[in-house]
Order: structure tokens, then C-alpha cells, then sequence
């Protein structure tokens, strides 16, 4: 906007002393620029007072905005960390083998020499206190355990993914 138009603004809005006003109509009245400038400034002003009407946004405006704003923050997922598929199927497989190698120990225990005809009562059944007694059966208890907690815990967290897309 140029200095005239500034000048001319602030007089039309009466933003000026009397002392800049009686400048501005004596600029006015002399300089043709001025006057049409003026003119101009000053039909552009009562058209806008008088005629425009702002339009109001429909009823719907907000709900639509906050839901395409809810629709860009569903789309987005989670930071979370993401496991490793092998190092799944590897700690399955590690429960496997320890579980197959325990019933292979409890199953080799028992004395298998009785008599195909009828069960003795001196046939000895395997002693599982001593494998239920020692501390590496509970540290690997503990550590089975861990690793049930973690995967029921992915699996958990898909299931509630799922439900919420």
C-alpha cells in the first residue's frame, strides 16, 4: 500500500488530529490524484459497510473439521516397540525342546523291567521331588514363565489393534 492510500485510510477512518485532517482536505481539494484516490478509497469503504454480509460456516462446520482431525490422529499408529517374528519362533522353540526334555527325563526315570502281566507294587515311580526341589527347575520355571507373560502381552496387544481399526 503506498503512502497516499495510507494516509487517505487514516483519514477516512478518522484516525488523524485536526491538525493532519485539515492537511489531507487541503491535499485533497488541490491535487487531482488525491481526490479520486480519495473517491475511490471512500466508495470501496461504504460498500463494504453497507452490502457485505460475511457468511456464516453451515451447522455441520465444526463436527466435520474435528472429525477429519479425529479420522488424521486414528490413521497414525502407536509408537511401540516391534519383536523380532524369528526371535519368537526361536523362545517357542526353546519351550518345545525344554519340555520334550523334561518328559524324556521323568519317562527315563521310570523302571521299565516290571512284568508285562500284572503292576508290582516295588515298581518305582520317578522320584519328582528331586527334580521339583532344585534350584535350576525354578529358575527355568521363573524364566518360562517370564516369556508366557511377554507373549500373551503381543498377543493381547494385536487383539486390541484389531478391535480398534
Amino acid at each position: 500500500m503506498s503512502n497516499m492510500e495510507e494516509k487517505l485510510w487514516d483519514y477516512i477512518d478518522g484516525n488523524l488530529t485536526a491538525k493532519e485532517q485539515t492537511a489531507i482536505e487541503q491535499l485533497i481539494a488541490g491535487d487531482e490524484r488525491y481526490r479520486q484516490k480519495y473517491q475511490e478509497l471512500l466508495t470501496f469503504n461504504q460498500e463494504m459497510a453497507a452490502g457485505v454480509e460475511l457468511d456464516e460456516p453451515h451447522m455441520a462446520f465444526t463436527y466435520n473439521v474435528m472429525e477429519a482431525i479425529r479420522t488424521e490422529y486414528a490413521t497414525q499408529k502407536p509408537l511401540k516397540t516391534r519383536v523380532n517374528k524369528g526371535l519368537m519362533w526361536a523362545i517357542g522353540g526353546f519351550f518345545i525342546i525344554s519340555l520334550t526334555v523334561m518328559l524324556g527325563m521323568a519317562l527315563g526315570s521310570i523302571h521299565w523291567s516290571a512284568g508285562s502281566h500284572a503292576v508290582s507294587n516295588t515298581t518305582p515311580l520317578p522320584n519328582f521331588k528331586a527334580l521339583l526341589s532344585g534350584s535350576t527347575l525354578k529358575v527355568f520355571l521363573f524364566f518360562d514363565t517370564v516369556l508366557l507373560l511377554f507373549l500373551a502381552d503381543g498377543f493381547m496387544r494385536k487383539r486390541l489393534l484389531h478391535k480398534q481399526a
